[in-house]
C-alpha cells in the first residue's frame, strides 16, 4: 500500500471513529476530569514538599509547568489498544478484518486518533482552569524552538507507546491471556514514564537506566523539553532514542504478525 493511500485510509478510519466516539462524549468528559485531577493532586503534594525546604532538582515553576502540561501530554500520547487486540485474536474477531484491503493496525490507529480528537477539546478547558489557578508560577517556554521540539516529540512518543501496546497485545497469538502483561506494562510504564514522579527526582544512580528505557520516551521526554531541563546534546540523544524505539518496535511488530498470523490460521480461525 502506497503512503498516499495509507494516509487516505487512516483519515477515513479516523473520521469513522470520531463519529462513534461522539456518542460517548459525556463519559469522556468525566474521564478527562480525572485526567486533570490526578496530576493536580500530585502537583499540590510536591509543592508542599518544596515549601518545607527540601532540596529538589525542580524549582516551583518547573513543577507547575510539568504537572499542568502532564495531562495534555499524557492524553495525546496515550494508548489503550492492547486488551482489545488480544481479545480479537483470542476470540477469532480478527478474521473479518483480515479480509479487508487495509492492515488491521490502521484501524487501531484510526481509533486512537478519533478518540483523541474528541478528548482534546474536552480536556483543554479543564487544563486552562488549572493553569489560571497556578498562573503566578507557570513558566511555559517563550522560545518557539522549544514548542517546535515539543510538538515534534509528541508523535514519536505516541508511536512508541502505541507500538509497545501493539507488540504486547500481539503475544495473544501464542499466549492465552496477556492481560497480566498489559497491567504490568500500564503500572510500570506510568511509573517509569514520569506520570507519578518526574524522572529527575529519581536517584542519580538510576539516570543511565532511566535514560535508556522506552517508557521515558512516551511521556517524560516531551515534558522535559518544556521544563528546560535538557541540553542540546541531551535533546539530540532523546530524539535518537525515540526514533530508534519506533524503528525497533515496528520491526518487532512486523515479525510477530508474520509468524502470528500463521499460528492464527493453523488454529482454524
Amino acid at each position: 500500500m502506497s503512503a498516499a493511500r495509507t494516509l487516505r485510509v487512516v483519515w477515513r478510519l479516523t473520521a469513522v471513529n470520531v463519529m462513534m466516539t461522539l456518542e460517548y462524549r459525556g463519559a469522556f468528559l468525566i474521564y478527562m476530569f480525572n485526567t486533570v485531577a490526578d496530576p493536580t493532586i500530585s502537583l499540590l503534594v510536591w509543592l508542599a514538599v518544596a515549601d518545607q525546604g527540601v532540596a529538589l532538582p525542580y524549582d516551583r515553576a518547573q513543577f507547575v509547568t510539568y504537572y499542568v502540561m502532564l495531562s495534555v501530554t499524557a492524553m495525546l500520547t496515550a494508548t489503550w489498544l492492547g486488551s482489545y487486540l488480544a481479545e480479537a485474536i483470542r476470540l477469532g474477531k480478527l478474521s473479518p478484518f483480515l479480509l479487508r484491503p487495509a492492515p488491521y493496525i490502521l484501524g487501531m490507529v484510526g481509533n486512537n486518533l478519533g478518540e483523541k480528537i474528541i478528548k482534546l477539546p474536552l480536556l483543554l478547558p479543564l487544563v486552562g482552569l488549572v493553569a489560571i489557578f497556578f498562573r503566578h508560577d507557570l513558566r511555559l517556554p517563550t522560545d518557539p524552538r522549544a514548542w517546535a521540539l515539543y510538538l515534534l516529540s509528541l508523535p514519536l512518543a505516541a508511536t512508541v507507546a502505541f507500538l509497545l501496546d501493539y507488540v504486547i497485545g500481539s503475544l495473544a497469538f501464542w499466549v492465552e491471556d496477556v492481560n497480566g502483561l498489559l497491567r504490568i506494562r500500564t503500572l510500570l510504564g506510568a511509573f517509569l514514564a514520569g506520570q507519578y514522579v518526574p524522572l529527575a527526582l529519581f536517584p542519580g544512580e538510576l539516570s543511565g537506566l532511566l535514560a535508556a528505557q522506552p517508557f521515558r520516551y512516551t511521556l517524560s521526554f516531551p515534558l522535559e523539553i518544556l521544563t528546560g531541563q535538557l541540553s542540546g546534546t541531551a535533546l539530540a540523544a532523546g530524539f535518537a532514542w525515540q526514533a530508534g524505539y519506533c524503528i525497533g518496535l515496528w520491526a518487532l511488530y512486523r515479525l510477530l504478525w508474520r509468524f502470528g498470523l500463521r499460528a492464527y490460521s493453523a488454529a482454524g480461525a
